[in-house]
């Protein structure tokens, strides 16, 4: 009898501690990776936002703009949304708890250049028909003389990187191994004095320009390379951007943007421009032209001509 009750008292006992033991589900944590300053989608393009959630069980998913629900799955599909900035809020709800997350979407008419495949044997094209380049809402030119090949200004397209010159490719490649994010093509800007090269919006509208990505050209890069005197602390190789109307008037700017620079006291600080850099350019508000002037220490040194390049990619326009 004494046997038995001690039987019974330890499957009590031992069923008591089952239930105090029983695990504990977490509330959910969302996880997604959000670039700096939010995502940027292209107009053209479908792209899925797709958070992960940990403890994931019976959730409730919503999705909300301006306090207003408008999805209820887990993804969300951004498309078919015009030129702007949308702020979203996120959140899961399980038994166990929530989670909440805030996500900022860019839609973007994103120019990479990539759609282009009119390149020459040399992989490079600056010689339009028209006399300029058309990309989605924008247009540029590139003056060409086809008895003087060498005798160009304006904008041409190329998808050629290196770190060292040549007489064939030199002046239309990138320093460095690429475009822009791993990207195959770029443009490249040749500046020549008392000639106005600009970017314009073709679609009768002013827009803000988010940014654009710059980088040396790699003619400039060597010139400067051995050019430049780093010792002196006195050179210096400078792009202005300004904002334009449509008659060409400047509105906004300059944007300044050091493609090199020798003259910090400190060694380390000296560099020239050997990767491609983002340049922020939503200060010059609402434009219809983007217009680019190259400056350096040695304009007025007739013994020492800077070829007077830089590269351009992924021009971002946001409104």
């Amino acid at each position: 009898m004494t046997k038995n009750i001690f039987i019974a008292a330890a499957i009590v006992f031992s069923f008591f501690s089952c239930k105090n033991e029983e695990k504990v589900i977490p509330a959910p944590e969302i996880y997604l990776q959000i670039p700096e300053g939010g995502f940027n989608f292209d107009t053209d393009s479908a792209e899925i936002i797709e958070p992960k959630i940990t403890y994931d069980i019976n959730s409730v998913y919503a999705w909300y703009e301006n306090n207003t629900l408008f999805h209820d799955e887990k993804d969300y599909t951004f498309e078919n949304r015009p030129l702007g900035t949308y702020e979203f809020m996120f959140t899961v709800l399980t038994d166990s708890g929530d989670d909440t997350m805030n996500i900022k979407v860019h839609s973007l008419d994103i120019n990479s250049f990539e759609e282009f495949d009119n390149f020459n044997d040399n992989d490079y094209f600056n010689s339009p028909t028209e006399g300029y380049h058309q990309f989605k809402y924008i247009q540029y030119p590139c003056i060409f003389d086809e008895a003087a090949p060498d005798d160009w200004s304006g904008f041409a397209i190329s998808k050629n990187a290196s770190t060292s010159d040549s007489s064939t490719k030199g002046e239309f490649s990138v320093y460095g191994k690429s475009a822009a994010d791993d990207s195959d093509n770029f443009t490249i800007f040749k500046q020549v004095e008392n000639i106005s090269n600009t970017i314009s919006f073709e679609d009768g509208q002013s827009h803000i320009v988010k940014s654009i990505a710059v980088n040396n050209c790699v003619r400039s890069y060597i010139y400067m390379q051995n050019g430049f005197n780093k010792k002196e602390g006195q050179d210096y190789f400078q792009l202005n951007i300004y904002g334009l109307d449509e008659a060409g008037t400047v509105l906004s700017g300059p944007k300044e943007v050091l493609l090199a620079d020798y003259r910090p006291e400190v060694t380390a600080e000296k560099y020239i421009l050997g990767e491609w850099l983002t340049v922020d350019l939503k200060e010059l508000g609402s434009i219809r032209q983007l217009g680019f002037k190259l400056s350096s220490s040695r304009d007025d040194d007739a013994a020492f001509e800077l070829p007077m390049y830089f590269c351009l990619d992924n021009l971002y326009i946001i409104e």
